[in-house]
This record gives C-alpha cells, sequence and structure tokens, in this order.
C-alpha cells in the first residue's frame, strides 16, 4: 500500500506492507493528505515509535549497518560522515562510503540522511538537493548560517 503526505509542505510518497515503511518518495507538489497516516509519520519521525514501523531487512545489506546507525540520530540534532563511520567501522576512514550508502537511502526523512553533515559542518547531498536538506534541518529546530549547522547541535551518541 502506498500513500501520498504533505509532511510540513515536503510532498512524499511512502510504501509500506503491513505497516513498515520500505520507500519513500519525493514529490513535486502535494495532492492529498491522509490525515491518520500523517501522524503516525510524525510520531515515527520524532518519537522512533509508533503504529509504523521501518522496514530494515528490505534494505541492502551493503548499506544497513550505515542507515541503522544514522536512524539513532535524534531529532534536532546533526552527526558527521566520519561519526557515523567510527560507530560504525571503528575508524573515520569511511567516511565517503558512509556518504555513498546515504545516497542509496530507500527511505528518506524517515532514516535521516538529512541530519548527516561534513566534518566542518557543512551540509553536503541530499537525495532531495540542499535547499530540502536545509528546510527539514530547519523544521528540526536546528540553526543554519553561510551553508554550516551551529556545532551546538552535534550528536553524541
Amino acid at each position: 500500500m502506498n500513500y501520498k503526505i504533505c509532511y510540513e509542505e515536503i510532498p512524499l510518497k511512502i510504501y509500506t506492507k503491513e505497516n513498515k515503511i520500505y520507500k519513500i518518495e519525493f514529490l513535486k507538489k502535494c495532492e492529498e493528505n491522509n490525515s491518520k497516516f500523517l501522524n503516525e509519520f510524525i510520531r515515527l519521525l520524532k518519537e522512533g515509535k509508533g503504529l509504523l514501523s521501518i522496514d530494515f531487512e528490505s534494505i541492502n545489506p551493503s548499506i544497513r549497518p550505515v542507515l541503522e546507525e544514522v536512524y539513532k540520530i535524534p531529532y534536532g540534532a546533526v552527526a558527521t560522515y566520519g561519526y557515523i563511520s567510527k560507530k560504525v567501522f571503528n575508524t573515520n576512514n569511511y567516511a565517503r562510503f558512509v556518504g555513498s550508502a546515504l545516497s542509496k537511502n530507500p527511505i528518506p526523512v524517515l532514516i535521516p540522511c538529512h541530519r548527516v553533515v561534513d566534518r566542518n559542518l557543512r551540509l553536503h547531498g541530499f537525495s532531495g538537493g540542499l535547499t530540502l536538506k536545509e528546510k527539514l534541518l530547519k523544521i528540526e529546530g536546528i540553526e543554519i548560517k553561510n551553508g554550516r549547522v551551529d556545532k551546538r547541535f552535534l550528536v553524541n551518541l
């Protein structure tokens, strides 16, 4: 089953099977809104729980550990590519691999690749574009000046 929702004026198409989300696509415009589904989507985004869940088993095993780690970044915080690399591989030498894995994220927004920044806290690549990445971060209350996130939003998991 799939749903079209408009989250903070961001149009999304969400694919589910048995209340597990396995894919999210960005749409060009908001068409409809299922308010009950939208509320559950927001609950999962902010609290990591609810009637919906993420189908991690449907994700390619080669990138799954990276996406599982990124999923742990709390709402309203950011982490660096190097930090995620260190958590997954015990070294920050795989920061580029982390970026590559995030570019293949089938569930953007909920697996919050928009919360990952470079070591200088600058915004880099996002499947929905940098403007959307910045918008998502600002929705979460993260302050950005000149393309950089304020360091007080950096996570320590």
